[in-house]
């Protein structure tokens, strides 16, 4: 359907508030999350002359930022004339070209492109949205381009097949248990303390671990979505808005747009099963008993669900830290405990699911870190066998930088994990506890929530210190 023009001019002038007003109502008004200012500096980044491409799932706040950086460019002297904003998943948008919206936007506003900074919010709307902006990058010199999208590893996948040398991925992850703990002011219970991890290592501790753990216990339930975790006074039936601003949209809305998926209630009680066993031991043939499927099947919808950012897959290795050649077994993981909340409900931490959702929420705060080598490791030779639920290990698996064994406990049991540690030369190893903090010569014992959090304030702070 071609819309009338005069139409499609006057949504770009309301979507454009800060043409006149220089100002941006609201959104200047949330904080700004510290993954923030790493954007900014890419979309201010005049050389080397590359898109920035904001990937990560629905609602953590890509919009937000983006909108931030839209004032801030103000606030810098960029005239607010040259500063396009357009979301794709407007249906007046649908089938537009970029060039053909940039154009109506430059005839309204009388300016030239260059020196223009055009955002395109939910781009993956777009049909072979990698083309047409490769072609924008190539073709404007003077301009900075700036895309997001919710559906991450689709789009990262995209963005190196077309967009080598022309592209910078900046991925966004759930709000992480840092974020929610310093922007709720709740960080006035913890202080800094020293461990020692081959000489002394910044670390904190807390003065009311039971109230720190109640933080931590909201955090899983609501926690990873901003709009719900910084105003949870202000949201009604948070469950439901987890539900169907976001779960139902990726599978009923997004995921079919993306690849064509036509079974999509299918493709939803697959998920249903999977989110259920976030971070168990699973294996083709149990999951394929379990959702009816067959593995071919099974294959296809953990690369749809993964594309969606819904579930990261975690590999394994054995004993010695060495790959499988016939891979039967994995784990899945929700990237955002709270989804679990949106399909079943909230959770105590007597529920059952409540040790696999903690072990669920550390893992998240890895996110950030997909380049690096996370595994878990189990083993199984006569009598003998095992699990460590996380270790870091070189990319040529021929060392291993440390491991994790996560309960929720205070009696956590660690014959595993040191065994694994011998066999890998690690001196020193972590497992979490419920409440008890003890620094031991070969051993790290610390409560989940303190652990979950050093882990993810560490996120964007490479020092000598840190050690996970």
């Amino acid at each position: 359907m071609a819309f009338d023009k005069n139409i499609l001019a006057g949504r770009i002038v309301d979507d454009n508030t800060w043409w006149e007003d220089d100002r941006i109502p609201f959104y200047d008004e949330f904080s700004k999350r510290r993954y923030y200012h790493g954007f900014f500096e890419l979309v201010s980044q005049k050389f080397p002359h590359r898109a920035v491409v904001l990937m990560g799932p629905r609602r953590i706040g890509k919009t937000v930022i983006m909108y931030q950086a839209i004032q801030d460019l103000i606030d810098q002297g960029v005239n607010p004339k040259n500063i396009f904003y357009f979301s794709l998943d407007t249906p007046i948008y649908t089938n537009v070209p970029l060039e053909e919206l940039i154009s109506y936007g430059l005839e309204i506003n009388k300016v030239s492109i260059e020196e223009s900074y055009i955002f395109f919010d939910e781009i993956q709307y777009l049909k072979n949205w990698e083309i047409h902006l490769k072609s924008l990058v190539d073709r404007n010199r003077k301009s900075k381009f700036i895309a997001s999208g919710s559906a991450a590893a689709a789009l990262r996948m995209k963005s190196i097949e077309s967009g080598a040398g022309r592209f910078t991925d900046y991925f966004l992850p759930p709000l992480t248990f840092a974020e929610y703990i310093d922007l709720n002011g709740y960080d006035d219970l913890l202080s800094e303390t020293e461990v020692d991890f081959g000489g002394p290592r910044r670390f904190y501790e807390c003065s009311d671990i039971e109230r720190f753990n109640n933080h931590f216990i909201d955090y899983i339930n609501f926690g990873g979505f901003p709009e719900i975790a910084l105003n949870s006074d202000k949201v009604k039936n948070p469950e439901r808005v987890i539900q169907k601003d976001i779960t139902d949209k990726v599978i009923m809305k997004d995921l079919p747009g993306l690849f064509g998926i036509e079974n999509t209630l299918e493709l939803q009680q697959f998920f249903n099963v999977l989110s259920y066993r976030t971070g168990e031991i699973l294996d083709y043939k149990k999951v394929s008993q379990e959702t009816k499927t067959d593995n071919k099947t099974i294959k296809k919808y953990i690369k749809y669900l993964e594309a969606a950012f819904l579930i990261k897959v975690l590999h394994r290795v054995d004993l010695t830290a060495k790959r499988f050649k016939n891979i039967t077994q994995f784990k899945i993981y929700l990237t955002n405990p709270s989804l679990f909340t949106g399909l079943f409900g909230r959770v105590t931490d007597g529920d059952e699911r409540f040790p696999h959702l903690v072990e669920t929420a550390v893992y998240a705060q890895y996110l950030h870190r997909e380049h690096e080598f996370l595994r878990y490791a189990n083993w199984k030779t006569g009598k003998d066998e095992g699990e460590v639920d996380l270790i870091q290990i070189s990319n040529n698996y021929q060392d291993v930088h440390w491991a994790v064994e996560i309960k929720w406990s205070d009696n956590p049991k660690a014959g595993k994990l040191k065994q694994f540690m011998s066999k890998n030369n690690l001196t020193k190893g972590v497992i979490t506890s419920k409440t008890k903090f003890e620094d031991f010569e070969d051993l790290l014992i610390v409560p989940n929530s303190i652990y979950a959090y050093v882990v993810s304030k560490n996120a964007l702070r490479k020092l000598d210190d840190e050690i996970f």
